[in-house]
């Protein structure tokens, strides 16, 4: 019983947002793909809101603008480590697709290495705060005008 109260007084703890940024000249809508997935996320309008989204219709990022898909906290640090495990245990996806306005799209598979897969932790840029007492950090995925273009159809 006294370990549990020791433990928690070293760690820092940490509050950690993740956030999918769409850079592109086009909206992209962002779909979770499994038999079952179910796709959450947290939206800041006026006050943070819990929404909840039923695959296959996905979220909708218009271009120019962003979306935190999740927000973490706990004992630990912040960092962009484990952030593909992360956001793939929340969002319940074996594979995610990115599809643009005009129907061209990506998709990435979990257990597939790909160059800027949202299940990479390289494909995140991630900006953070180390105190003493705690960390606070963004790992961000920005989609841009060069993912269309190695966009895919049909």
């Amino acid at each position: 019983m006294l370990l549990a109260p020791l433990l928690m007084s070293c760690d820092p703890g940490f509050r950690q947002n993740y956030v999918f940024q769409n850079d592109s000249s086009h909206d992209v809508t962002i779909v979770a793909l499994t038999d079952t997935a179910d796709m959450y996320f947290v939206s800041p309008i006026d006050s943070i809101r819990h929404c909840y989204f039923l695959n296959p219709d996905g979220i909708t990022i218009p271009a120019g603008e962003k979306v935190t898909l999740y927000e973490d906290g706990g004992l630990g640090r912040a960092g962009k480590e484990n952030t593909g495990v992360v956001l793939r245990n929340y969002i319940y996806s074996d594979s995610v697709r990115f599809v643009f306005d005009d129907g061209r799209y990506l998709i990435f598979y979990y257990d597939t290495p790909a160059t800027h897969s949202p299940y990479d932790d390289d494909s995140y840029t991630f900006k953070g705060e180390f105190h003493r007492f705690g960390s606070e950090g963004t790992s961000t995925y920005v989609l841009t005008d060069t993912d269309y273009g190695h966009s895919i159809t049909d």
